[in-house]
């Protein structure tokens, strides 16, 4: 017959496994949610370099003056739809694209690639951005490459 004794230490035994078991699940739900970030951020990054894409694309087309015909017009309004449906598309999964309040650098979220001096404007007043930047809620994905005023 088993005493108290021999009854508590087989129902801590049955707890501790089962603590462990769920310790086991817990870091296997926990693995499973960064697989699925990493997913995520890999999903989007792919997104973002197909607008990067269109975007390149209508620069270069605009600077060859290509766009001046009804058919070149019609393709480039075609080609802007989906471009616009893929920020709708990250918008909709709660990514934006960084925005520059007064055209002023954001340490941490800018990468200056190349500065100019221009007496008319202050320092760290953003000429250009070159690449666009996008963030997941306060989460940095990508930042912005800009180019600079330096005096």
């Amino acid at each position: 017959m088993k005493t108290k004794n021999d009854l508590f230490e087989t129902q801590k035994l049955l707890l501790v496994n089962n603590l462990k078991e769920i310790q086991q699940l817990n870091n296997s739900v926990e693995k499973c949610k960064l697989e699925n970030t990493d997913q995520f951020m890999d999903f989007i990054l792919g997104i973002i370099e197909v607008i990067d894409t269109y975007e390149k694309a209508e620069e270069s087309i605009i600077e060859r003056e290509l766009n001046k015909d009804e058919n070149s017009k019609f393709i480039i309004n075609r080609f802007n739809s989906v471009n616009k449906r893929l920020l709708k598309l990250l918008q909709k999964n709660g990514v934006t694209r960084l925005e520059f309040p007064e055209n002023r650098l954001l340490i941490g979220f800018c990468k200056v690639i190349d500065t100019e001096p221009d007496s008319n404007l202050p320092n760290d007043t953003i000429i250009e951005i070159v690449r666009n930047g996008y963030i997941h809620g306060k989460k940095l994905i990508r930042e912005a490459e800009v180019i600079i005023v330096k005096n």
